[in-house]
C-alpha cells in the first residue's frame, strides 16, 4: 500500500469529492469545499487513484507546522470506498509528516493497540422508525414538555444573515466563527442541501434557532442558539422534536456533533465513539 502526500494546490477535487461521496463513512467536514472554508490551508493523504482519503487542516504557528481541527469540524479522518482495518487507519495517521497533530477521527475509524486512544462522544439518533417510536427516546422531562402548549412554534423563516445577527446578539465569540459560519450557509442553502428552523414565542418574537446540514443520508446539526426566554420555553428542544417528527421513518441519522448539553436531559442518544489521536510536545 503506497500512501501520497498532496499539497492543496495539487488536489483534484473533483475525485476527491467523488471518492467523498461514494465513501461508505463520509461527512460533510470532510468535503473540499467545506475545508475550503474553515481551514487556513488542508493537505491530503492518498492511497491509490483516491480510493482512500484523510484530509489534512493546516495551521501555522510560531514557525510550526499544525494539523489541527478549527472549531467548526468536529472530527474528521481516514475516508475510503472499501473496508477500513485499524492498521490502514493507523499507517495513514504514521504517515502524516509533521510532528504536531491533533485529530479528532470519525466513528469508523479504528487504531491498533500501539496508539493510546482517549475518545469523543458524538450524539446521534437513527430516524428510520416512526415518530412515536421516536418518542420512546424522550426523558419523561422531554415527554412533558411535549403536552405542555406554550404557544411556541417552529417554522423555516429566516435568512442566514438573520441567523447570524441573532446569534451575535446572544454569544460572543471571534469574527472569524461568524464569517465561517455564513459562508457555510450560504453555500449550502444555496445548494439546497440545508435549512434553518427558527422557534417563535406566542408573541411572535425569535427565541431560538437551529442551522443543520443535509448530505450522505444524514442530518448533522452545524449550530444552535436560544436566547434567555427561548431557553425557558426550551426553544432548542422544540426544535429538535420538530425536525424528528418531519424526518421520521427516512433513511437519516440526525447527528449533533457540537454542543448537545440543553438535548440530552431531554433526549436518549445514541453516542458515537470518535478516536482522538495526538503527537506533539506541544499537547
Amino acid at each position: 500500500m503506497k500512501i501520497t502526500y498532496v499539497k492543496n494546490k495539487d488536489i483534484d477535487r473533483d475525485r476527491y469529492d467523488h471518492c467523498l461521496k461514494k465513501s461508505f463513512n463520509a461527512n460533510v467536514f470532510a468535503y473540499s469545499w467545506y475545508l475550503d472554508t474553515v481551514c487556513e490551508d488542508w493537505d491530503l493523504l492518498i492511497e491509490g487513484k483516491y480510493e482512500t482519503l484523510c484530509p489534512l487542516p493546516i495551521k501555522k504557528w510560531m514557525g510550526l507546522t499544525l494539523v489541527k481541527q478549527p472549531p467548526l469540524v468536529p472530527y474528521l479522518g481516514v475516508y475510503s470506498t472499501k473496508h477500513l482495518t485499524p492498521e490502514k487507519v493507523s499507517l495513514f495517521l504514521k504517515a502524516i509528516p509533521y510532528n504536531n497533530i491533533k485529530l479528532t477521527l470519525n466513528h469508523f475509524n479504528q487504531l491498533n493497540t500501539s496508539f493510546r486512544k482517549t475518545t469523543k462522544k458524538i450524539a446521534a439518533l437513527d430516524l428510520i422508525a416512526s415518530y412515536e417510536k421516536i418518542l420512546d427516546r424522550y426523558t419523561p422531562k422531554g415527554k412533558k414538555l411535549l403536552s405542555q402548549n406554550d404557544g411556541t412554534f417552529v417554522m423555516r423563516s429566516i435568512r442566514s444573515d438573520e441567523y447570524i445577527s441573532f446569534l451575535r446578539q446572544i454569544q460572543g465569540r471571534k469574527i472569524t466563527y461568524y464569517t465561517q459560519l455564513s459562508r457555510i450557509m450560504n453555500f449550502a442553502l444555496r445548494y439546497k442541501s440545508a435549512g434553518i428552523y427558527s422557534v417563535y414565542s406566542p408573541r411572535n418574537e425569535l427565541i431560538g434557532a437551529i442551522f443543520l446540514i443535509k448530505t450522505n443520508n444524514r442530518l448533522y446539526v452545524i449550530d444552535c442558539i436560544e436566547n434567555e426566554e427561548g431557553k425557558k420555553r426550551f426553544a432548542i428542544f422544540r426544535a429538535v422534536n420538530h425536525i424528528l417528527q418531519t424526518n421520521c421513518e427516512s433513511n437519516l441519522t440526525l447527528e449533533i456533533p457540537f454542543n448537545c448539553a440543553s438535548l440530552t436531559p431531554l433526549i436518549s442518544f445514541d453516542f458515537h465513539q470518535c478516536l482522538n489521536f495526538k503527537k506533539s510536545v506541544l499537547w
